[in-house]
């Protein structure tokens, strides 16, 4: 379960790694970050929180970028307002994930990035739930 939590975590830190162009993005501005990172799980009695530091070079955030790079997630009903998104996600699983579905959501200010996401599915024939919840504030230029 360790590994599940871990990959979600993970997947939440490096939402901001890669670049596509989207109609249903929202701007980013670039800079170093000090993003620290909440995951909750049923399956976990307490809390995981991770700060890091990131130098995020996109100009702009949209569902894609916070998925898995192997094309097992989708994101869908995106909805986009002003600077914040939100959306759904789609899991199909594989060795290192269960099958699992949830809700995203991502909001930008000049200096802040936040990201939230709440996952369900199955893990040994146990329901389990992970809520993850990442605020990145603007430090400065990226060095």
């Amino acid at each position: 379960m360790f590994k599940l939590i871990l990959s979600v975590s993970l997947m939440v830190l490096i939402s901001f790694s890669v670049s596509l162009a989207a109609d249903d993005s929202i701007k980013v501005v670039p800079g170093n970050y000090s993003i620290t990172t909440t995951t909750r799980s049923n399956m976990s009695p307490n809390p995981k929180t991770d700060t890091e530091e990131q130098c995020i070079t996109d100009t702009s955030f949209n569902p894609r970028m916070s998925l898995p790079d192997d094309n097992s997630c989708t994101a869908s009903n995106v909805k986009k307002s002003e600077n914040k998104l939100t959306f759904d996600i789609k899991c199909e699983g594989g060795q290192m994930m269960p099958p699992m579905t949830g809700k995203a959501g991502a909001s930008t200010t000049s200096s802040i990035v936040n990201y939230q996401i709440k996952m369900v599915g199955a893990f040994q024939g146990q329901e389990f739930s992970i809520n993850s919840v990442s605020e990145g504030k603007r430090t400065g230029d990226c060095k």
